[in-house]
């Protein structure tokens, strides 16, 4: 499979917290090629099964969510203009003067206004603006805004993906949807018939608002273990490189009061056994992933957490390296078939 053509068609999908189900059926249609099952929650979780053919074999469930930031229509002005607020963490910083979609009975286009810098007074130059005071333009009366976009309307980031030099690629909705493309490329190359264990792969919902969803699919599936697959930050200038890693220079391992210690030494063994690199990072008392929510879910769960870094994440140009999907992938093929032979 073309990891690449798989992260443009998953990202170009819109799934704003909360509104995961707007493209529920291209999504469905991306994936459900290489799964036998797919089954779904009412909280919006996605569960995808490939099976071994096998009696009795157990359950791994690799998790990732696929929902990402963004807003909510909440007041049209007398101008026709849209306030919102945020679903999920988003940063009002990147907002003024950018392009975004409108999620109304039609896509519409909307750009956030900004105040030109000459007409600023020395104390609005110096000031941000809150979300809650962020206008978008999409060019209609007021009247004409409340039938195209209601009240509750959902508004994302205009999707421009874009290659930079290397093998870094820019777009919104890598967090956290780019940790599927691995996870399907590792199950298309993975003898199943050699294994003792189905894999559930869970699509899961509303990360971005609390981590509650994510517990209705584990309860689901019942898990045997639990591999979760996130987004961590890269290391950028100025960062902290101590707890940052560089991208395309390797995956994280997450080590956490939480999680299963054993089964990280396991990830990292398998890692240095197949030279594909991988860094711990003590997370302390908790990842704020759903790493730290399946651990205990269904009577409590062996859990184990990667990432992969990114750049800029919840802003509309989240950065990563093609370099770390392949290195993701190839530790999900070496650290299953080792964990899960026959």
């Amino acid at each position: 499979m073309d990891m690449k053509e798989l992260l443009l068609k998953l990202t170009d999908t819109m799934s704003i917290v909360g509104f995961e189900y707007y493209d529920e059926d291209k999504l469905t249609a991306l994936l459900s090629p290489y799964f036998d099952e797919h089954d779904y929650d009412s909280v919006g979780n996605h569960i995808f099964i490939r099976r071994c053919g096998k009696e009795n074999a157990k359950k791994l469930m690799i998790d990732v969510h696929y929902d990402e930031v963004g807003l909510m229509v909440k007041n049209i002005t007398k101008e026709g203009f849209l306030r919102v607020c945020s679903m999920g963490g988003t940063d009002a910083r990147v907002y003024p003067a950018s392009e975004v979609v409108v999620y109304g009975k039609e896509k519409l286009s909307g750009i956030v206004l900004t105040k030109p810098v000459e007409l600023m007074t020395p104390d609005e130059s110096g000031k941000l603006v809150a979300t809650g005071d962020l206008l978008i333009d999409i060019g209609l009366t007021k009247e004409e805004a409340k039938e195209m976009a209601p009240i509750g309307t959902p508004v994302g980031y205009a999707y421009e993906p874009t290659e930079l030099l290397g093998d870094l690629i820019s777009m919104k909705g890598l967090d956290d949807k780019c940790s599927a493309v691995p996870v399907v490329d590792a199950i298309s190359k993975l003898d199943m018939a050699s294994l003792t264990c189905d894999i559930y792969f869970s699509f899961s919902a509303k990360e971005e608002v609390g981590h509650r969803a994510v517990a209705s699919a584990a309860y689901c599936i019942d898990p045997d273990m639990v591999i979760v697959l996130d987004v961590t930050f890269g290391a950028v200038p100025g960062g902290d490189k101590s707890v940052e890693m560089e991208l395309g220079k390797g995956l994280v391992l997450s080590l956490t009061a939480h999680l299963d210690a054993s089964l990280a030494d396991e990830m990292m063994n398998v890692a240095k056994k197949n030279e594909i690199p991988l860094r711990a990072v003590v997370d302390g008392a908790g990842t704020g992933t759903h790493a730290d929510i399946l651990a205990y879910c269904a009577g409590g769960v062996p859990t184990v957490l990667v990432s992969i870094p990114v750049w800029f994440m919840h802003a509309p140009i989240e950065t990563l390296s093609m370099k770390d999907l392949e290195s993701m992938s190839a530790l999900l093929q070496a650290f299953i078939t080792e964990k899960f032979s026959a």
